[in-house]
C-alpha cells in the first residue's frame, strides 16, 4: 500500500514515496496498489502537426486523440480514512503538462469512450474509490518524457482536504484502449 498525505505550501517534490503513514502522522487519503502505465515514446513537439495528425491506436497508448499529445494514466484504490467525504477535483505532475480526472462511458453506438469527469471523484467517508483501466482514472497528458517500466513518478491531487501527493511505480500494461471525447471525425 502506498500512503499519500497532504502537501504543505512551499514543499519540495521528492522522487521517494511519501510516508504520511509513519509514526505520529495520520493520512486522510491513501492509495492502495497505485501505478502509472509506462510510455515508451514521447514525440518531440515538432514531430507531429495538430492539423494533419490522425487518431492513434498505438499499443503503447501514449498518443492522444489527435495523435499529438502523449499521455498515460494512474490507477489504484483511493481510501478515505476520515469521517467526511473527500472530493478529488484536479491534479498535476512534473511529467505532465496537464492532468485530468477521467471516466469511461458507453456511447450511443455502444463503444466505450473516455471523458473528463464532471465534479471529480468523491471518495466516501471511511470508504474506497477505484481507479482502473477501462473505468475512472487520473489521466496524465502532454507528457514531457517517456515513463519507463520500473521507474516512479509523482502525482499531486487537489482535494477538498488539501493537496495530496503520491509517488507511484510505472509498469507496462496493454489494454483498455478506449477512445477520447470528443471523438475525431473520420475523413
Amino acid at each position: 500500500m502506498l500512503t499519500i498525505g497532504l502537501a504543505g505550501c512551499g514543499s519540495t517534490s521528492s522522487e521517494e514515496p511519501t510516508d504520511a503513514g509513519s509514526a505520529g502522522s495520520s493520512a486522510p487519503l491513501t492509495l492502495q496498489d497505485g501505478w502509472v502505465k509506462a510510455v515508451d515514446d514521447v514525440p518531440s513537439p515538432t514531430s507531429t502537426s495538430m492539423s494533419s495528425a490522425m487518431p492513434s491506436s498505438s499499443a503503447s497508448g501514449s498518443a492522444g486523440m489527435d495523435g499529438s499529445m502523449p499521455m498515460t494514466a494512474m490507477f489504484g484504490t483511493l481510501h478515505n480514512d476520515t469521517g467526511s467525504d473527500i472530493t478529488v477535483t484536479a491534479g498535476s505532475s512534473p511529467v505532465a503538462g496537464m492532468v485530468q480526472l477521467h471516466e469511461t462511458v458507453k456511447t450511443d453506438s455502444g463503444s466505450m469512450q473516455m471523458q473528463e469527469k464532471p465534479g471529480g471523484f468523491v471518495v466516501p467517508a471511511g470508504g474506497d474509490y477505484t481507479l482502473e483501466p477501462g473505468g475512472d482514472h487520473v489521466m496524465l497528458m502532454d507528457l514531457s518524457a517517456p515513463l519507463a517500466n520500473g521507474s516512479q513518478t509523482s502525482v499531486t491531487l487537489t482535494t477538498s482536504a488539501g493537496e495530496v501527493t503520491v509517488t507511484v511505480p510505472v509498469r507496462t500494461f496493454t489494454g483498455a484502449e478506449e477512445s477520447y471525447a470528443p471523438a475525431p471525425s473520420a475523413s
